[in-house]
């Protein structure tokens, strides 16, 4: 049976039904997005849906362009976290497409409705778009009624490490606290954060912030300058592993809210790389939050302990 494909309608569906499931992707990834990146998201799961009308691929061919399609409509739905979130924003936006795919084959199968239609695995079904829209408005709307229940995942937090460098001059920097971040100096067991060059370019004195462009952009290592703990540790970044240079410092607080982590000696890892968007510029693992006691201030102004 031949089987007519409206195109305008396909692309107005697919466009809504990628912008509801972006958003329920997002709220249990624990991922917050702007709704302009959500609208070009759902543009680009409307485009995807044109899958349907190019000649069948072999199937290896298909579930490498369905993967590929969906990790392209997240990448443009999502400002990059790291591979870790990406994953985790790609499988459930995934997992979600499966749901709601199995949901409208279910109805078509209980109603009995024709024209069921599956071509490089897009599913078409000859269904009214309000009843198919109302399809996917049943999976958000299951999706916001557990997170209500069980609650949604909790927010990135995001701390503020201060550092002292010289008289007059102190290192300030939002970093956000990662729980899969193992970092750890091997010279001295100090424990380490891994901070983006550019933001805090400008915090620097001139000698340190020409001795680290020096490690980036030079073929041979420039001599640290005197007075500077400067070493060089292998890190795993978004590209890779790589050598980066670290600076070694004594007096560092990491605060948030009214909580203060004063860890003593901590190596601050430089990376000319620009990965980690906006809301924060370094990423600190959960060793460092309990390697000392917490402090808050107290009603006299003083600093006490909390653990």
């Amino acid at each position: 049976m031949k089987i007519i494909i409206y195109l305008d309608i396909l692309l107005l569906v697919n466009f809504l039904t990628g912008y509801l499931l972006l958003c329920a992707a997002g709220h249990l990834a624990g991922s917050e997005t702007s709704g302009l990146r959500l609208l070009a998201g759902g543009l680009a799961a409307a485009a995807a849906s044109l899958l349907i009308l190019f000649p069948p691929l072999p199937v290896p061919l298909q579930l490498m362009s369905k993967a590929l399609v969906g990790a392209f409509v997240v990448r443009t739905a999502f400002s990059w976290r790291g591979w870790r979130m990406f994953g985790r924003q790609t499988a459930w936006f995934l997992l979600l497409n499966l749901i709601a795919a199995g949901s409208c084959l279910l109805l078509s199968l209980r109603c009995g409705i024709p024209g069921l239609q599956v071509n490089n695995l897009t599913v078409y079904l000859n269904l009214p778009p309000m009843l198919l829209l109302g399809c996917i408005l049943a999976v958000y709307g299951i999706v916001r009624t557990l997170l209500f229940l069980f609650g949604a995942p909790r927010p990135a937090e995001i701390w503020q490490l201060r550092v002292s460098l010289e008289p007059g001059r102190t290192l300030s920097l939002p970093l956000l606290h990662d729980t899969g971040f193992f970092l750890k100096d091997p010279y001295s067991g100090a424990q380490a954060v891994l901070v983006e060059y550019a933001p805090c370019a400008g915090q620097l004195p001139p000698d340190l912030r020409a001795c680290l462009e020096g490690c980036f952009y030079q073929e041979q290592w420039p001599e640290p300058p005197p007075g500077r703990a400067i070493r060089i540790l292998e890190c795993r970044t978004a590209s890779g592993r790589r050598l980066l240079p670290a600076l070694c410092v004594k007096d560092a607080a990491l605060s948030r809210q009214h909580q203060t982590i004063r860890p003593g000696e901590l190596t601050i890892v430089f990376s000319p790389e620009h990965s980690m968007g906006g809301r924060f510029c370094g990423l600190f693992g959960t060793d460092l939050l309990t390697s000392r006691p917490a402090t808050r201030k107290g009603e006299d102004g003083r600093w006490i302990s909390v653990g």
